[in-house]
């Protein structure tokens, strides 16, 4: 069971969309505004700069089935990253369900591949960052390490930059793992003691500001982070071609954008576009486009945005940043234009 919220995660990103909306679809294993670099004895070593850790991990274990996942929050709503086993058996579920046609994706049919997907991802490490001074409130008031992390036992691994860091290496049974995999299982299990060891801090930094990028929109002019400084407030739309709710707000937002003052824009970023040279979803963003009547901006979403891209958990996402670039106020996930009118207004109003 401790898995399966995970992967209730794990899964939405590839196939749930015709049931609940559309999340995102997985591109890579990054985690937020992080930086990695192999060493000199095969390990990577990767900055994860939103949670102020640096995680060496051997080339060896990952290609074992070690993942470093991307930054984000555990079900308690505290900052957390997480190590997890993906074994051959989850991956090719993954690739399985993601292959399927939606017309076929019942309610049945997702559960029955969640079930089979989370007995076979098991979870490695989790470590949860909480202010210090919540964390001392919570212990004063007879609170436990176990109770701001998902999985268990739990304890502190250190204090830094004003976070309490908790650590939680769980002892999870096998699951459905065939015995190969379970032996791997094991072995990276039993890793994650060098892997605790070898954990260090780091400047924490935020990630409340859009990244610094330079890329193509879906019509191959050049953009970069300075069309940010045009307006005041920029409505960022993050869609993907393949999600219903996306397409069906595209024309009330085309009209949205044209009525906008000299003061806030719209911009759109294609999630599932894979690079410039993706032309198959290009032309499909660029007939929905069309179909809708939009004449604002869609990105192509390149490496420039990939720790901003692995925080979307669905899609549409909207965004509001500033002349200078930061994230305002807070997203918008699902179709929701009234919302995202609203929030301008209230923005404006306020100044």
């Amino acid at each position: 069971m401790k898995n399966k919220k995970h992967c209730t995660v794990l899964l939405s990103l590839f196939i749930a969309c015709t049931l609940i909306g559309c999340d995102a679809k997985t591109q890579k294993q990054t985690p937020d505004s992080s930086t990695s670099a192999v060493s000199e004895n095969d390990t990577v070593v990767t900055n994860v700069k939103e949670r102020g850790l640096c995680f060496s991990i051997a080339q060896e274990y990952i290609d074992k089935g070690v993942i470093l996942e991307s930054a984000s929050e555990n079900t308690k709503g505290y900052k957390n990253i997480g190590i997890f086993y993906y074994s051959p058996t989850a991956t090719a579920l993954l690739k399985e369900a993601n292959s399927i046609a939606q017309a076929e994706l019942t309610q049945e049919v997702v559960m029955d591949y969640l079930d089979k997907i989370s007995s076979s991802v098991r979870c490695l490490m989790e470590v949860v960052m909480v202010e210090t001074t919540q964390y001392e409130t919570g212990i004063a008031g007879g609170g436990k390490p176990e109770d701001f992390t998902y999985y268990t036992p739990a304890e502190v691994l250190g204090t830094h930059d004003g976070y309490t860091y908790i650590i939680s290496v769980p002892e999870l049974d096998d699951g459905t793992l065939n015995d190969a995999e379970a032996a791997d299982y094991h072995a990276c299990k039993d890793y994650m003691q060098t892997v605790r060891d070898t954990l260090t801090f780091i400047p924490v930094e935020s990630g409340n500001v859009m990244p610094s990028f330079t890329t193509k929109d879906i019509n191959g002019a050049e953009v970069d982070s300075s069309v940010f400084s045009e307006k005041k407030l920029t409505v960022v739309n993050v869609w993907g071609t393949f999600c219903g709710p996306c397409i069906e707000e595209m024309p009330e937002l085309a009209e949205w954008a044209k009525e906008m003052g000299d003061d806030v824009q719209l911009i759109g970023i294609v999630g599932d576009i894979n690079g410039e040279n993706d032309t198959q979803h290009i032309e499909l963003a660029q007939t929905i486009a069309q179909k809708a009547n939009v004449e604002f901006t869609n990105l192509i979403p390149n490496d420039d945005f990939s720790g901003f891209m692995s925080n979307i958990i669905g899609f549409p996402t909207t965004f509001f940043v500033d002349q200078t670039g930061a994230l305002v106020g807070e997203p918008i996930i699902g179709a929701n234009v009234k919302g995202c009118k609203e929030f301008v207004e209230n923005y404006f109003a306020g100044q």
